[in-house]
């Protein structure tokens, strides 16, 4: 996988989808995908993003499933920051598992590169050589098809997937990576931790509990729910002015790349 010229023909592009406009804006007008240079699938309707992931690991047959958000932009380039770091992986794993674009390393430390518009900021930045993880965002998820992972569909909606992949990998014996693969996450603010959230969290917590605390980049994983309680007063009580700082969702992502030079 070290030409990066090749890897598009190794790649699928997976997508739930359930709003068209979000989906125009951003993935639909990454390159990659604009240009009908990987295959892509968007999958409308599903119960959880499980439910559609699993859909696209079996309806395609590509080697390396991407995972990503309906309001993620990859620009221009992005497969060969991909190529890169798999080649890079390889040297010393090359049955690795899962690679993300922003996760939590072994030592506890926050890594990736992305622009996020709901905290109108850039996350992280350059970082060098990919960094085993303890879990990763859920705004890009990349999968090697042989490693035989497969997203669990009891976990209801659309949060933690990205953690729990990563730590089905490690129970198997695999392992998962953060690459420093800069994207856009055109996001909206976070408005509550309740709801769906919430559901998810709570799954998480009763299917790892013999081996929590687990990190994530949200809340972490801990026998008791304090955590999650004051992050849902937290994210209730700054809403109003996350809410009045983010970055305008439906700016063109094209534009926020030239801006920030990613």
């Amino acid at each position: 996988m070290s030409d990066a010229g090749a890897i598009a023909g190794q790649l699928h592009i997976v997508a739930a989808v359930n709003d068209e406009e979000i989906l125009g804006n951003n993935l639909a007008r990454s390159p990659l995908v604009a240009s009908g240079a990987v295959g892509h699938s968007c999958y409308r309707g599903a119960r959880s993003a499980s439910e559609a992931y699993n859909r696209g690991i079996d309806e395609s047959t590509a080697p390396i499933i991407v995972f990503a958000h309906q309001d993620v932009f990859l620009p221009e380039g992005w497969e060969e920051g991909l190529a890169r770091a798999i080649a890079e992986i390889e040297v010393k794993d090359p049955d690795w598992a899962v690679i993300g674009a922003c996760g939590v390393d072994l030592t506890g430390k926050h890594v990736g590169h992305v622009w996020s518009s709901g905290l109108s900021r850039r996350v992280g930045g350059r970082f060098g050589a990919p960094r085993e993880t303890v879990c990763i965002d859920e705004f890009v998820i990349i999968l090697r098809r042989s490693s035989g992972l497969r997203f669990d569909e009891g976990l209801p909606g659309f949060h933690l997937y990205g953690t729990d992949i990563v730590q089905m990998a490690r129970a198997a014996g695999l392992h998962a990576y953060v690459a420093d693969l800069p994207a856009i996450h055109n996001s909206r603010p976070v408005r509550t931790y309740r709801g769906g959230y919430a559901d998810a969290w709570h799954y998480m917590q009763r299917k790892w509990q013999a081996i929590l605390p687990i990190a994530t980049l949200t809340v972490p994983l801990t026998r008791t729910p304090l955590p999650l309680l004051r992050s849902q007063f937290r994210l209730w009580r700054t809403f109003p002015k996350r809410l009045a700082g983010a970055t305008d969702s439906r700016i063109d992502p094209r534009e926020l790349v030239r801006q920030l030079d990613l």
